[in-house]
């Protein structure tokens, strides 16, 4: 199980153990505790979600959570740690509408130098930018309104895999 900074405020439960050949054993949820309800609260670590991106190579690429869920409307930080082992394997974390992963992922390529991420793409809520090896990257946003959403690694051929649910309440 990952360690978690004992200032980051979550609550985690494990997924089912699976032997799949795609190199995914466990992941966990991850559900936000808000530190205070009141709109006027500052961001700070309470509001802050570690996500870690992993992997060796592109069948090992992942993301240590497949669901998080935030309150709808709250401004919040997810901080993304890359702690994949191969320099070909940057990553960032894009939080998007439901169902539109590969069309996100298709308009980024144009945009290296927007951690390739269109920036006029309605379907982006927000991102990091790409971090590399052993780098931590923040967003900082307000969530959208209540619902489903994913979040996905638009790097060219990762939000295949690295992909999961974003739910807001």
């Amino acid at each position: 199980m990952k360690k978690y900074s004992a200032l980051i405020i979550i609550t985690t439960s494990l997924f089912a153990c699976t032997n799949n050949s795609n190199g995914f054993e466990k992941n966990q949820d991850k559900i936000y505790e808000p530190a205070s309800l009141e709109a006027s609260t500052p961001i700070d670590t309470r509001d802050t979600i570690t996500v870690i991106a992993s992997g060796a190579n592109m069948s090992e690429m992942q993301f240590d959570t497949k669901l998080i869920k935030v309150p709808a409307q709250k401004q919040i930080t997810i901080k993304l740690v890359n702690e994949s082992t191969d320099a070909t394997m940057p990553h960032n974390f894009v939080v998007i509408k439901n169902g539109t992963a590969n069309d996100v992922g298709q308009a980024g390529y144009k945009h290296l130098d927007n951690a390739y991420v269109s920036p006029q793409d309605e379907n982006v809520f927000g991102h990091t930018p790409l971090a590399q090896i052993n780098e931590t990257v923040y967003l900082t946003f307000t969530t959208p309104n209540a619902g489903e959403h994913q979040f996905i690694c638009s790097y060219p051929g990762h939000w295949g895999m690295m992909k999961g649910s974003f739910i807001t309440e």
